[in-house]
């Protein structure tokens, strides 16, 4: 059977923090970030241990994300040149898993291989980035590391559009 999840970025988190909750609307996981100037460290909570750390590569031709954790240690790096949003896991036991979005940011995929693993749906008024989760498959951390990223590239994005 399906697990449901829906994560929230928190709009007055000075460092900046997000909550995965499962259908019940309970907290299921915890991303906190750091203070760091250039590249803070986000750590991933699950059941009241850390279960992964994501942090986002500097000097890099595309947006990659190093992560390491319980899944082991892989980089998601951002394809360019897409009318979409795509990721694909590199190195460690994910690798070549794909994480494909809409033309909006609304909708997301997460694909292991043939198998499709989860699917997100982000709601289109909300004054704080959230999307809904439906995991089909294992393993749901992979699933919460992705979401994680896509709003962190997202963050990211907004404000380097907003420095220039």
């Amino acid at each position: 059977m399906p697990r449901q999840l829906s994560i929230a970025n928190k709009l007055l988190s000075l460092r900046g923090r997000m909550e995965i909750a499962d259908g019940q609307g309970n907290q299921a996981y915890e991303a906190r970030g750091e203070f760091s100037l250039l590249s803070p460290t986000w750590r991933i909570t699950g059941e009241g241990r850390e279960v992964a750390q994501v942090r986002r590569k500097i000097f890099a031709w595309v947006p990659t994300w190093v992560v390491c954790g319980e899944l082991g240690e892989f980089k998601v790096k951002r394809k360019l040149l897409s009318w979409t949003r795509q990721y694909y896991a590199v190195g460690g036991e994910l690798d070549g898993a794909i994480i494909k979005g809409n033309l909006f940011d609304l909708r997301f995929e997460v694909q292991l291989g043939e198998e499709t693993i989860a699917r997100a749906t982000g709601r289109i008024l909300t004054l704080r980035g959230r999307h809904n989760i439906e995991v089909i498959g294992q393993p749901e951390l992979f699933v919460v590391i992705a979401m994680v990223i896509l709003h962190l590239d997202r963050r990211y994005e907004r404000q380097w559009n907003n420095d220039e």
